[in-house]
């Protein structure tokens, strides 16, 4: 019995890999400490690819630290919270590198 249980939690096990961030777009705005970008997601989603809109910002605190927070314009029907932060964390170093728009 243990071993069917055991089975079937495998089997539910979701799997997200982040591909890649495309078509990275910045949008005008006139505050000067945040950053309003549009981007497709491109995920691998239990061996299917999916690709997503979401739009993403980063903002600087008074202190100097950056904020990011993302919105996903498309909708999902599964929970996100691995991709958010593995997009985030790709944000994070196209940033740091120098490579947004």
């Amino acid at each position: 019995m243990l071993a069917f249980w055991e089975f079937n939690l495998y089997l539910r096990i979701i799997i997200v890999q982040l591909i890649s961030l495309n078509n990275i777009e910045k949008q005008e705005s006139f505050i000067y400490y945040r950053n309003v970008y549009f981007a497709d997601v491109i995920y691998k989603y239990n061996d299917v690819l999916e690709i997503k809109k979401v739009k993403f910002v980063i903002e600087v605190t008074p202190l100097g630290e950056k904020h990011v927070t993302i919105d996903f314009i498309d909708f999902l029907n599964y929970p996100v919270l691995k991709l958010m932060v593995a997009i985030k964390r790709r944000i994070i170093d196209l940033e740091f590198k120098g490579k947004l728009p």
